[in-house]
């Protein structure tokens, strides 16, 4: 009776583990049925089982079921999931690999760490490395976690173009980490994470992934190459760090020389920014001889030197520019509003300096403020055609045909503006 009694035990006992067991195969053949509802109920009692909550299988097909449920289309196996369905997926599938080791302490690994990912890959290699199923392994890291980066990649995308950038952030941060366990590295994903941090305003992510991106040499053309340098730069700045802003950009421009303007001009705003004038205009210099028919860089030039009260050199680089763009707007402007400045300025001269004892010379200074005017006039009337509502652009237009006493004109402008302030 005793030995009859201790075989029924046993039976029960392996009767029961049976029975779990049954829930994972349960699990399997719903999936391939596609009755994605019973593989979530089976794999879930599986999962709360004593029995089989701690074996790789169970949370293989955990995974495989989740992430199915994270590409349906029907709400009702959406609604399924408690969370996200890829997340819990991926959380699944790093279980598996933790528990398909034999070795107790290689059960123990927190595949999010990067030295226990470490770790684990080193264990692979190992040739005395024992496994529970080498067939599951393979078929999560070959098969599972590349579809499911793909997955989390398209999450991000959706988020990028919704303008939730902290969000496309971190599933595309979830997209490389899932990469990185399948031994795979995706250079563009790693590329739309950088602009997920930067639109975010994560600058030390910015800094993190554009200097990966750096030591891997992204980019097919130039200009991509550049781009990573100026985001790069734009991290370091923001973050406090201008020593490494400035020596990004200069690396940058020395590195690439013929497409280096954009790093030229942040370095000459930076320069202009703290008032160093003689490197802003090194810089500004650097790109007109690098972009020669480069209009606006002879504008910039022309303004610096205006600043720095060296104004034949501004009017040469105002004129440059018009001739090599009679269209640009800042070259207009700028050589009208100059000569507009120098007139009134003669004339304020004039009021506060000529006493009313000497007329012929007031009107001497008068005439010659008058001619200033006049040079101005061109060049505004260009500046008002390329943008007719120009407040600033008008305003000085109506002041200038008061002056020379051309009230039609003067009353048209007025009449523009009237309408623009209303």
């Amino acid at each position: 009776m005793k030995r009859l009694g201790i075989l029924l035990i046993g039976l029960f006992a392996v009767s029961a583990l049976s029975a779990q067991n049954r829930e994972v195969m349960n699990c399997w053949s719903a999936l391939k049925e596609g009755f994605l509802d019973d593989a979530h109920k089976s794999i879930n009692k599986a999962a709360e089982h004593p029995k089989t909550k701690d074996d790789y299988k169970t949370w293989w097909y955990y995974g495989r079921t989740y992430q199915e449920l994270s590409t349906a289309e029907k709400k009702k196996y959406k609604d399924l999931c408690e969370e996200n369905c890829a997340d819990q997926a991926f959380d699944a599938y790093i279980k598996s690999l933790r528990l398909n080791f034999q070795d107790p302490e290689m059960k123990k690994l927190d595949l999010e760490k990067q030295t226990d990912i470490m770790k684990f890959f080193k264990a692979l290699q190992d040739s005395d490395t024992k496994l529970e199923d080498q067939k599951a392994l393979v078929d999560i890291i070959t098969v599972r976690l590349p579809a499911l980066a793909n997955g989390f990649v398209n999450q991000g995308i959706d988020a990028f173009r919704e303008q939730s950038y902290e969000t496309a952030l971190e599933k595309f941060e979830k997209s490389l980490t899932v990469s990185s366990i399948a031994m795979k590295m995706d250079t563009q994903v790693l590329y739309f994470t950088s602009l997920a941090a930067i639109n975010s305003g994560d600058w030390e992510r910015t800094v993190q992934y554009n200097e990966m991106l750096k030591q891997i040499n992204y980019g097919n053309k130039l200009e991509e190459k550049v781009n990573i340098y100026q985001s790069l730069a734009m991290g370091y700045i923001n973050t406090g760090d201008t020593t490494k802003f400035v020596n990004t950009l200069e690396v940058g421009i020395e590195k690439f020389p013929e497409a280096s303007y954009p790093l030229v001009i942040d370095l000459f705003n930076y320069y202009v920014d703290i008032e160093e004038n003689e490197k802003a205009l090194d810089y500004i210099s650097m790109a007109i001889e690098n972009n020669p028919n480069n209009a606006q860089f002879f504008v910039i030039r022309g303004t610096l030197y205006e600043e720095t009260n060296q104004q034949k050199k501004a009017i040469k680089e105002y004129e440059s520019a018009v001739e090599l763009q009679p269209e640009n707007f800042d070259a207009n402007y700028s050589l009208g509003a100059y000569y507009y400045n120098y007139a009134a300025d003669t004339l304020s001269w004039a009021n506060n300096n000529i006493p009313p004892t000497e007329p012929q010379k007031y009107d001497e200074v008068k005439k010659a403020a008058d001619g200033l005017f006049e040079k101005a006039l061109p060049y505004l009337e260009n500046a008002k055609a390329l943008k007719p509502n120009d407040v600033t652009v008008l305003s000085t237009l109506k002041t200038i045909y008061y002056r020379m006493g051309n009230l039609e004109k003067h009353d048209e402008i007025k009449a523009e503006l009237d309408a623009l302030t209303e």
